[in-house]
């Protein structure tokens, strides 16, 4: 009997051990990922407002060669671009994010001026709230803000007739000051649809990725 009551006794303590075991290790397992969440660097991507500009095609052309309605001209190529970088991002060391629901951008975005002429045109926040930037930063939990500042639809005729598609982009801390800035393009023919847009802007997202990455871990 007694040999039948320690028998007992410790199927009962295996059991113990087996319940308790993948709890204890399951704790570790999601502290080790909330410390790893935490040491990633994150990138909030967002286009700016009303930025498709072009040295040749009118709203209404774009349109008409691409089928994209002409009120959501911007968002697409922002959408397009944003989908892209943060495909394109390999580096586990950060992640690119957007957060289309965050109350305070459409404000912030108001007061952001850009700079320059055609292609090379940059996002100018002095005019931007502290306040605004700082609860920006908070609500997204970001470390960075990349403005896809403007759209470039370039049209050459010589030597060959090539259209460029040309993003400009920067690069801010959580300071509100500017780390770097830049643009990069591909080539076609013609005005693209958004499924060639998103096929043919991979590679140049790409590059936008790679240049930031670089820039962040020097």
């Amino acid at each position: 009997m007694k040999a039948g009551l320690l028998k007992k006794i410790s199927w009962i303590w295996g059991l113990a051990l087996c319940v308790t075991g993948p709890v204890s290790a399951s704790s570790v397992d999601d502290e080790g990922a909330d410390k790893a969440n935490n040491s990633l660097v994150k990138v909030l991507v967002i286009g700016l407002h009303d930025n498709v500009e072009s040295n040749y095609f009118p709203g209404s052309m774009i349109t008409e060669e691409t089928g994209i309605p002409t009120d959501s001209i911007d968002y697409t190529y922002n959408q397009v671009i944003a989908r892209n970088i943060i495909a394109s991002n390999k580096n586990k060391k950060y992640q690119f994010v957007t957060a289309e629901k965050a109350a305070v951008i459409s404000n912030l975005l108001d007061k952001i001026r850009l700079e320059g002429e055609e292609e090379e045109k940059y996002a100018d926040l002095s005019q931007v709230d502290d306040s605004r930037y700082e609860q920006l930063i908070k609500d997204t939990d970001s470390d960075y803000v990349l403005f896809l500042n403007q759209h470039y639809l370039k049209w050459q005729e010589k030597p060959l007739r090539t259209l460029f598609h040309i993003t400009s982009y920067s690069l801010f801390d959580k300071n509100q000051q500017e780390v770097t800035r830049g643009n990069h393009y591909f080539t076609s023919m013609n005005l693209e649809s958004k499924d060639k847009l998103s096929k043919d802007s991979r590679k140049s997202s790409s590059k936008i990725v790679s240049t930031i990455v670089k820039n962040l871990s020097k």
